[in-house]
């Protein structure tokens, strides 16, 4: 049982001279003070552009969510839920000298010892409504009974980790629906600890988006964000981002790069995918009857519940991601980018709707487009990481299936069965991360390493989550098979998965799909194929099989690597 888990209950308003600004905070952050107008302590300095997002004014509402270091305890998170409103002007009764605009903007917010996102949001989205249906910001009783009430309600959770409110607001099946096989590209990502910026408006969906990725990790929501905003700055003057990754890409030793799964043109700034290219050894791989499913999907589905009944604690899960100065933060603003430079943060998880994250150079290492559910590399040692196998791509297809079944015509009942529902989604990828844990224990070389991505895993094993796992107790880990939960015979599903995956994800494979679109949209409003359609049509295809075929005679003459475009 915690006690108080509610910190303070917040207005944060926007002043035309002074800009966002805490107004009332209940308790005060003072003892003593009437909490009017009152000063943020300095380790929360960004509270208020936090709470008040960036761009704000053009929504009538949009709830935030965002991290603060905890003032009392440098183990733990405080975890922020505004929720944003705009009305006009003529809707205030009691208004005040300072109201010069012809819409108001404020936020209530929250301020909790819980990750319980969702939960709290569906309150305080009625609370806020109700506050500002009165008309009068002056009277504050509301916010003082909002208060009392959630502390009333919170305190009674026994063990957050069982609670049914936990996951609210956090639809798995929306994010795998949004982002299809992506999605394991992602969740293996987190794990890399890299500077990743997920980007959209309005923030809600932005938010939830990252936190939704982060629940697909067993026990981070709950038990892995306690040092996510903790980090003690540099004070010594900061070298260049610049500077920065060019020292880190010198780091990278030809000599230790494994480029098994890689071929690159020299004749083209293209990057192919091998599996794509026609070589003799992968057909010869296929068996001869392609229509025997070389995996039972009955017994994988028993095996990997089975894997994820284990207990998570036992396998010393969840992974400590953020902590020794990787950052998440589900909301950033523009004045948290002094904090993302600082020579201490080693990465970070951030989501922005400011135009600026973008146009930052080298601020991110990865460029997450929420809304058009595209992934951006542009480093191409990252890009070799994040490759996936035959197997990983059997495992993402088998989620995908399951998920979006075009047979459902109930859109109100989505998610909530068991199979192909949200806590369904969250055991597989346990049982994976499991899965994939126990194989990286193998010594170097073993084949079960091949189905991860040997690259991927030797990246991991030098990270600091994967250090502070190797030497905590998870003797539990022992007890699983060392392989992929999907390994399996080559089959001709699998050059269809691969080659679907590339053709979605490439930019060759993107071209074309355009191209294909605007010839079908072409014969459908003029009942006949445009000249101009055809020949983009035509030069993408062109385009793309002359990348292939310039990539196998680069193959007979050396062995090089090869980067998934994704």
């Amino acid at each position: 049982m915690t006690e108080n888990p509610i910190l303070h209950v917040l207005v944060v308003g926007f002043h035309h001279k002074k800009g966002c600004q805490v107004e009332y905070a209940y308790p005060p952050f003072i003892e003593d003070t009437t909490g009017v107008s009152a000063e943020c302590p300095t380790a929360w300095k960004h509270l208020p552009y936090l709470a008040l997002p960036d761009g704000s004014h053009n929504f009538d509402e949009d709830t935030a969510y965002f991290h603060l270091p905890s003032q009392q305890d440098p183990n733990e998170t405080i975890y922020g839920i505004s929720c944003y409103r705009q009305i006009p002007l003529e809707k205030i009764i009691n208004r005040t000298p300072d109201m010069t605009r012809s819409t108001i903007q404020k936020s209530v917010c929250v301020l909790s010892t819980l990750p319980l996102y969702g939960h709290i949001q569906v309150k305080m989205s009625l609370i806020t409504h109700a506050y500002f249906e009165e008309g009068d910001f002056s009277k504050i009783s509301l916010l003082h009974d909002t208060y009392h009430h959630l502390n009333a309600c919170l305190s009674s959770i026994d063990n957050i980790s069982t609670s049914p409110h936990l996951f609210v607001g956090l639809s798995a099946v929306e994010l795998v629906t949004r982002f299809r096989h992506k999605v394991l590209l992602l969740f293996k990502l987190m794990l890399l600890e890299n500077k990743v910026l997920f980007f959209y408006s309005p923030v809600r969906p932005l938010c939830s988006t990252i936190l939704t990725l982060l629940s697909l990790h067993p026990g981070l929501i709950e038990n892995g964000l306690n040092k996510s905003a903790n980090i003690n700055l540099s004070s010594a003057t900061q070298p260049s981002i610049e500077n920065k990754c060019e020292v880190n890409a010198s780091n990278v030793s030809p000599e230790t790069e494994d480029y098994d799964h890689i071929i690159v043109s020299q004749k083209s700034n293209e990057v192919v995918d091998e599996e794509l290219v026609p070589n003799n050894t992968f057909v010869s791989n296929i068996p001869k009857d392609p229509s025997i499913d070389s995996l039972d999907e009955a017994a994988v589905q028993y095996n990997m519940i089975s894997i994820a009944q284990i207990n998570s604690e036992d396998c010393g899960v969840p992974m400590s991601i953020f902590d020794n100065g990787n950052l998440c933060q589900p909301y950033s603003c523009l004045s948290y980018m002094d904090i993302l430079t600082d020579p201490s943060v080693r990465g970070y998880v951030i989501g922005a709707s400011n135009i600026l994250f973008k146009q930052k150079k080298n601020l991110a290492d990865v460029i997450v487009e929420i809304d058009e559910g595209k992934v951006e590399i542009e480093n191409i040692e990252l890009k070799r990481h994040l490759h996936l196998t035959t197997e990983d791509l059997r495992f993402a297809d088998y989620l995908v299936r399951h998920v979006v079944q075009p047979d459902k015509e109930d859109v109100f009942l989505d998610g909530v069965g068991w199979e192909g529902g949200d806590e369904w989604i969250r055991a597989q990828f346990k049982a994976y991360l499991l899965s994939l844990l126990r194989t990286s224990l193998l010594s170097e070389g073993a084949p079960e390493l091949n189905h991860f991505n040997p690259s991927f895993i030797s990246a991991w094993q030098q990270t600091k989550n994967y250090q502070v796992w190797l030497n905590q107790e998870h003797q539990a880990i022992m007890a699983l098979e060392p392989c992929h939960p999907f390994a399996g015979q080559l089959s001709v599903a699998d050059m269809k998965l691969r080659i679907s995956h590339t053709m979605q994800s490439s930019r060759s494979g993107r071209k074309l799909n355009q191209a294909v679109q605007n010839t079908s949209r072409a014969v459908a409003s003029t009942g006949k194929v445009v000249g101009g359609a055809i020949s983009q049509a035509k030069g993408a295809v062109t385009n793309w099989w002359s990348n292939l075929t310039t990539t196998q005679d680069l193959e007979d003459e050396k062995n090089t690597p090869v980067i998934q475009d994704i």
